[in-house]
């Protein structure tokens, strides 16, 4: 297949190009820089943001390109989201021809109201990064047919490579460093970790799928904010401290992705104690992708 990615300079971007070659695809890469770290096989230096037009068709649109809450600041303005993440992705729809569009979307879209959160469950993003990418979901419902379509709402993606912008690969530099770790949620909010392998597997299997839909990208564990913190000091022999600025208490939700399953043949097969220990050896290896 000729398949293009967008954001392929990225860090889901760089395992996904990878994913893609050893499968035999024609991965073609759209991104911001002047060229690309990877060899693919053609790269358009484009601004979403800006209508453009591309020279070819592809079998395949894969949209991970986006302004990343990982990557909020106080000067980011919604302005600015609302550029990137919809009209980045109409500009998208409308620059080339393809026979399927895979958008990448969040599982932060949804209300936290339900302990079982299926593609069913109850919308309500907070923030400007979700609520911009569901926002880009129902563009894409209203100017794609349906079998044209996949949206894949994951959950929080990691894995080697990953900037500490991110909580888990911050919260490793801290440890390793003894600095104070800070969590702004509650302790017992609990969290889901994909690994970024897992991503990109599913990802390539939805390039098989001959239909479209919205699919949710989980592991079948979870733990709580505290777990996590807990196993990264212990595993850096850390002398850092914990201090919590929330303790608002929090309705215990996991997002599950049993749809992906039965549909897509997708499974996790990293636990997220293999996320973290694998993360673990990768910066004592100081492994780099």
């Amino acid at each position: 297949m000729n398949v293009l990615v967008t954001g392929v300079n990225g860090f889901a971007g760089g395992y996904l190009f990878s994913r893609l070659k050893t499968y035999g695809h024609k991965v073609y890469g759209l991104g911001r820089q002047p060229s690309s770290v990877h060899p693919l096989d053609g790269y358009y230096p484009v601004d979403i943001t800006k209508r453009f037009q591309l020279d070819r068709e592809f079998d395949a649109v894969i949209h991970l390109a986006a302004l990343n809450r990982t990557t909020v600041g106080a000067d980011i303005d919604s302005r600015i989201f609302h550029r990137v993440n919809v009209e980045g992705t109409e500009n998208l729809i409308h620059a080339c021809g393809y026979s399927k569009f895979i958008y990448i979307s969040t599982a932060a879209v949804y209300a936290r109201e339900q302990e079982i959160i299926t593609e069913e469950s109850p919308i309500a993003p907070v923030g400007n990064y979700a609520k911009t990418k569901y926002e880009a979901e129902l563009l894409c419902e209203s100017l794609l047919p349906q079998n044209k379509l996949v949206v894949l709402r994951p959950v929080n993606i990691t894995g080697a490579g990953q900037k500490n912008l991110a909580a888990v690969p911050l919260f490793f530099e801290r440890a390793r460093n003894h600095e104070p770790l800070e969590l702004f949620v509650s302790p017992k909010k609990i969290i889901q970790l994909l690994d970024v392998t897992d991503f990109t597997q599913a990802i390539s299997q939805c390039l098989c799928f001959l239909g479209g839909g919205v699919f949710n990208l989980a592991p079948e564990d979870s733990m709580s904010m505290l777990q996590l913190v807990n196993i990264i000091l212990k595993r850096c022999d850390s002398k850092s401290s914990l201090i919590i600025r929330e303790e608002k208490e929090t309705h215990p939700s996991l997002i599950c992705a049993e749809k992906a399953r039965k549909k897509l043949s997708f499974q996790a097969s990293k636990t997220m104690n293999d996320i973290l220990e694998d993360y673990y050896q990768s910066q004592k290896r100081g492994t780099e992708r």
